[in-house]
């Protein structure tokens, strides 16, 4: 079983997570919106066991999830991930069917992160990388977003379609992200 824990405002809530079940798609199915939050495994044990809500600095943001606003995928909302301690650029937007590596800016840079905050907040001491690897496990396509062209008067969403070990190289070699965000077509 995989532990995560939910604040509940007023105290701790365990919850227990089936091994095969991705943390992931357990929040989603169960919420409208979430933050998950990494912590240390000390940290995560006391929240678990705790009478008393524990003071945390805020920030170190995960993941994000919430409606979408708009049809495009740069949009505020949907389901991303970002490296709370920065040391990858930007963030992976996980949809139905495919992810996308975005390297401009990490979820919780957006403009409107507050589309985010309206749901519950959520405790893990998974990594992002290991939350990306449990997501991979779902046949998906894997794209990196490199900008946008101008095709006549309308500009097109333009990505590189990679492999899904080339797509977890971005989550764990800053130098891949800083290459794309120096190719990025801009219009």
């Amino acid at each position: 079983m995989k532990e995560i824990v939910k604040n509940n405002i007023i105290n701790y809530e365990l919850i227990k997570i089936r091994k095969n079940t991705p943390i992931l798609e357990y929040l989603k199915r169960n919420n409208f919106s979430f933050r998950l939050k990494q912590v240390t495994p000390k940290i995560l044990e006391q929240l678990k066991f705790s009478d008393n809500l524990i003071d945390m600095e805020y920030g170190n943001f995960i993941a994000g999830y919430a409606s979408l606003k708009g049809n495009d995928f740069r949009n505020s909302g949907g389901l991303k991930i970002s490296d709370s301690k920065k040391n990858i650029n930007g963030s992976f937007i996980i949809e139905d069917r495919r992810i996308i590596y975005y390297a401009i800016q990490s979820f919780d840079e957006e403009r409107d992160t507050f589309v985010y905050g309206s749901g519950p907040e959520f405790y893990t001491s998974m990594s992002m990388l290991d939350i990306l690897k449990e997501e991979l496990n779902r046949k998906r396509q894997y794209l990196i977003y490199m900008g946008q062209k101008l095709n006549g008067y309308r500009l097109e969403e333009q990505f590189d379609e990679v492999s899904k070990s080339e797509l977890l190289e971005y989550a764990q070699n800053r130098e891949k992200g800083e290459y794309v965000l120096n190719k990025i077509r801009r219009y």
